[in-house]
C-alpha cells in the first residue's frame, strides 16, 4: 500500500469528525511521529466505533447499539481512569453486531497492543519506550481503515430497513442495471460480510418473491433487480445458504412473485433444484401454463437445444395458429435463448422456433410483428429444411399469406429459397410472390 493511497483512503471515511481525527494519524505518519501515530490511531478506532453505534441507536433504533453503548457509558462514569471499556467495547462490537469479521478483530487486538506499547514505558527494557517502524504503523493504518473506519454505519443486520426504502426511492431513477450495480455497491454492498450479505438477501428474496401486498408489488421489480445484483457478488456463499435454508427459499407465493422468480430461477437455473420437491411442481406448472415464463425456465431442460425444442413442440401442440398477441415470447427472451445457443456452439438450432412462432401467427398484426422480428433478421442463415418449413407453414396459414404487408416480405422468402432450395420453382406455391427482376 502506497503513501498516497492512504489518502485515498481517508477520503472514504464516512464520519465527518473521524475523516478529521484521522488527519491526525496522517501528519503524524508522514512527519515520523511513528509512536504518536499509533497512539492516536487507536483513539480514532474507539471514536468512529462510537459513532458508528450511536448513528445505529438513533437513526435505526438498533437495540443491540444502545446496550452497548449504556454498558461502556456506565463502566466508565464508575471507572473515569481505567480505559479497558475501549478493549470491552472492541470485543462487544465483534460479538454483538456484524461490524467485524473475526480476521478483523483480531488486527485490531494487535494494533491496541502496539499501541499500549507506544505509550506505556517499559521500565526492565534497556530502550523504555517502544519504537515502532514506518512499515508496523503503516500495516496498523491500513487496518484501521478496512476493519472500521471506511465501513458505513448502517453494516449490521439494521441495514435492510434502509436498503429497502432507498430502492423505493430510486425506482425510477436507475434504468440501467450497471448504474443500479454501481449504485448499491458504493453505498451497501461494498464492506458486506457474508453474515450480513446471507441476511440480506434472505429479506430481499421475501419481500420479491413471498410477501403480497401493496407496497411489494409496486417495488417488486427494482427488488428482485436488487436480489441479482446481490446474488452475483457472491455466488458460491449464497448459493450453499440457499441449499441449507431450503423450506425458507421454497416459500414462494403465486401470482407476481412466483413469475419473477421464474424470471430469477431462469438466470441462475442451478437454484431450482435446491427448492422443495413441492415447490418445484409448481413452478414447473406454472411455467408451462405461460409459454413467456417456459421460453426463460432453462432448468426444465437438461440442456438449451432440448429446451429451445421443447418450446417449438409446445407451440405447436397448443398454440396452432394461435400464437402472437397474448400468447408469445418477449423479444428480450428471445434474443437470451439466441445468446445461450450460441454459447452452446448451436446457433442455427434456433431457427426452428422462429419460424414455428411466426407460422402460427394468430392474426395479421401478429404475423407483420413476427416476421419483422424473427425472421427477417435472421433468414440469411436460415438452410434449406428451414426455408422448407418455412414455405410450408406460410401456405398453411391465411394470417401470414393473405396479409397486406405478405408480398413484400414473402420475396425475401423466396430470395433465400433459390439460394438453398434445389430446383425451387415458385411458381409451384400460390401463395408466395413472384421474385423482383433483377
Amino acid at each position: 500500500m502506497y503513501e498516497f493511497s492512504v489518502e485515498q483512503a481517508a477520503n472514504n471515511i464516512h464520519d465527518h469528525r473521524t475523516k478529521e481525527y484521522f488527519r491526525e494519524v496522517m501528519n503524524n505518519y508522514f512527519n515520523g511521529n511513528h509512536r504518536s501515530a499509533l497512539v492516536m490511531l487507536w483513539t480514532v478506532v474507539i471514536c468512529d466505533l462510537v459513532y458508528k453505534l450511536q448513528y445505529l441507536k438513533d437513526i435505526h433504533g438498533d437495540e443491540k447499539a444502545e446496550s452497548i453503548l449504556d454498558e461502556m457509558t456506565e463502566f466508565q462514569e464508575k471507572n473515569p481512569a481505567n480505559p479497558k471499556w475501549e478493549e470491552n467495547l472492541l470485543k462487544e462490537v465483534f460479538s454483538r453486531t456484524s461490524l467485524l469479521e473475526a480476521h478483523e478483530l483480531d488486527s485490531l487486538q494487535s494494533l491496541h497492543r502496539h499501541r499500549h506499547l507506544s505509550a506505556h514505558p517499559v521500565i526492565s527494557k534497556a530502550d523504555i519506550l517502544f519504537r515502532p517502524n514506518r512499515e508496523m504503523v503503516l500495516s496498523d493504518i491500513r487496518i484501521a481503515l478496512d476493519s472500521v473506519l471506511t465501513k458505513p454505519p448502517i453494516l449490521t443486520k439494521q441495514v435492510f430497513k434502509e436498503l429497502a426504502e432507498d430502492l423505493e426511492k430510486v425506482k425510477d431513477l436507475f434504468a440501467d442495471n450497471n448504474q443500479l450495480k454501481r449504485y448499491l455497491e458504493s453505498k451497501y454492498f461494498r464492506n458486506l460480510n457474508e453474515e450480513v450479505s446471507s441476511q440480506i438477501f434472505k429479506s430481499l428474496w421475501r419481500v420479491t418473491f413471498k410477501i403480497e401486498d401493496e407496497r411489494c408489488d409496486e417495488n417488486r421489480i427494482i427488488n428482485s433487480r436488487a436480489v441479482r445484483i446481490l446474488f452475483d457478488r457472491n455466488r458460491e456463499t449464497l448459493t450453499e445458504y440457499i441449499r441449507n435454508n431450503s423450506p425458507y427459499f421454497s416459500e414462494i407465493s403465486d401470482g407476481s412473485p412466483l413469475k419473477h422468480a421464474v424470471f430469477f430461477l431462469g438466470d441462475y437455473p442451478h437454484l431450482f433444484g435446491l427448492l422443495s420437491e413441492a415447490t418445484r411442481e409448481v413452478i414447473s406448472a406454472k411455467a408451462k401454463s405461460d409459454i413467456d415464463l417456459l421460453a426463460v425456465s432453462y432448468f426444465l431442460s437438461k440442456n438449451i437445444a432440448e429446451h429451445i425444442d421443447l418450446l417449438v413442440q409446445l407451440i405447436k401442440d397448443d398454440y396452432q395458429y394461435s400464437f402472437g398477441g397474448k400468447n408469445k415470447i418477449h423479444i428480450s427472451h428471445i434474443k437470451d435463448l439466441i445468446r445461450h445457443a450460441e454459447s452452446a456452439g448451436i446457433k442455427n438450432h434456433i431457427n426452428k422456433l422462429l419460424i414455428v412462432m411466426y407460422i402460427n401467427a394468430t392474426n395479421f398484426d401478429a404475423a407483420d410483428q413476427m416476421f419483422s422480428q424473427f425472421i427477417k433478421p435472421y433468414i440469411t442463415v436460415f438452410d434449406a429444411s428451414d426455408i422448407q418449413l418455412l414455405i410450408d407453414g406460410i401456405g398453411e396459414n391465411n394470417q401470414t399469406h393473405w396479409r397486406g404487408r405478405g408480398d413484400g416480405d414473402h420475396r425475401l422468402v423466396v430470395e433465400r429459397a433459390l439460394e438453398v432450395l434445389d430446383d425451387f420453382d415458385v411458381s409451384e406455391y400460390r401463395h408466395l410472390p413472384e421474385p423482383e427482376e433483377s
